[in-house]
């Protein structure tokens, strides 16, 4: 029997990590390889100090692994250490979940740091992403096992929220297997959460489609209505939905849907999934876009349940979903042309009352840019192309439903 996880629901982000300029660590050593090149906090912070990995090092630091032989490499180190002595890991070639962010005003960084940045510095210099736990709880984590926090004096940065979700992204990775190359089809269906979340998330793959003479349906679950903080929610509604129509009057796309859900409350109740469904029923797409689970958003975790509960029970199709809040590892990559990059962007400029608070231009370039750098291409997007019978087995299987929001 899978227990209920009860958590207060946030408003958007459900886990955020604290923004710090030093980690609690002390003495330590790296391993897997000089971070230096890649965090430049550890050169600001340590210096000459900063060694291999010794007998005399009290801390433990390597990069965050990739699924497979380089997380046994690791496994096998953490094994050998104290169970209490810290062990951080930092993202480089492979999105990690932070409980740590280390923010640099100045340059440019990886394009994972940019990407982080953007989400929480609107765009000025680029931030480090850390996960930071003791040897033994990094250990369980990294094997998919829970993890408990600490019954007395637990370090805030320990929490239950963050463990909680950790364990379910770890659980997340060892499932994204056997993913699907996308080849043409002619009907397509886009189901996101929020007006804006097309563009950033496949824009340049609708677009793709759209030279093919696909089909395109566009479906939006949230209405806008807490999009724009400076207006009543009814007037945040209009600009939102205005600011949509403009996004894809410059991609080209016509066949357009709000099924005007409240934006941050997001569930799957009877009247959105059985317009879902409806709307599913009729078109029948051969594929469908949409955000994946693991993506640390409340209402775009909700999506989930709701495409799951909207589904067609006789709609053979694939689900392609993908990643901005939290990073989606390498699955299936669309390279992009320049030309396309710079359409989606100039489409996804049309939103404007959101480029106000968030610099999604930046971030998509260097969400783009990081999906493209195992490719020849300049920019790319990435997708976890699978069937539905896989997607939502999947799903089950992280027990990620096991959530239960309060509050």
């Amino acid at each position: 029997m899978q227990w209920p996880r009860f958590m207060r629901r946030p408003l958007n982000l459900i886990s955020v990590p604290t923004i710090v300029e030093v980690l609690p660590l002390s003495k330590p050593g790296f391993a897997f390889g000089d971070p230096r090149q890649d965090v430049a906090s550890l050169e600001i912070n340590y210096g000459k100090g900063l060694l291999p990995f010794n007998a005399q090092s009290k801390s433990f630091i390597a990069p965050f692994p990739c699924q497979g032989e380089d997380a046994q490499l690791l496994l096998e180190r953490l094994d050998d250490l104290p169970s209490k002595m810290m062990v951080a890991l930092y993202e480089s070639k492979t999105p990690l979940w932070p409980n740590f962010l280390i923010h640099h005003s100045g340059g440019d960084g990886l394009n994972l740091q940019g990407v982080r940045s953007c989400m929480r510095h609107k765009g000025q210099g680029f931030s480090e992403a850390w996960c930071v736990l003791p040897a033994k709880k990094m250990a369980r984590l990294l094997r998919a096992q829970k993890v408990s926090k600490s019954l007395f004096l637990a370090p805030a940065w320990e929490n239950k929220r963050f463990l909680g979700t950790a364990l379910d992204y770890q659980r997340t990775l060892s499932l994204l297997e056997n993913t699907q190359p996308l080849v043409d089809a002619e009907r397509i269906t886009v189901v996101m959460p929020h007006y804006d979340d097309e563009v950033l998330q496949c824009g340049g793959t609708m677009l793709r489609a759209l030279a093919a003479n696909a089909t395109l349906q566009v479906i939006w679950l949230s209405d806008g209505s807490r999009g724009v903080s400076s207006v009543s929610h009814q007037k945040s509604s209009e600009i939102r939905r205005a600011e949509a129509e403009a996004a894809m009057a410059e991609l080209g796309v016509k066949n357009m849907h709000h099924l005007d859900g409240v934006e941050t409350k997001l569930a799957a109740d009877d009247t959105i999934c059985q317009q879902l469904n409806h709307l599913l029923s009729e078109f029948r797409p051969q594929r469908v876009h949409s955000v994946w689970w693991a993506d640390n958003h409340v209402d775009h975790y909700e999506a989930n349940l709701i495409l799951e509960r909207a589904w067609p029970h006789d709609l053979d199709a694939t689900i392609a979903a993908s990643g901005l809040w939290q990073v989606m590892p390498l699955r299936t990559v669309v390279e992009l042309t320049d030309e396309q990059q710079a359409q989606k962007i100039k489409s996804l400029e049309c939103y404007q009352s959101q480029i106000d608070a968030v610099d999604y231009a930046r971030l998509s370039q260097h969400l783009d840019a990081y999906y493209a750098h195992q490719s020849d291409a300049n920019y790319a997007e990435n997708f976890w192309h699978v069937s539905a019978q896989q997607y939502f087995s999947a799903l089950q299987n992280t027990q990620v439903k096991t959530r239960r929001w309060f509050g």
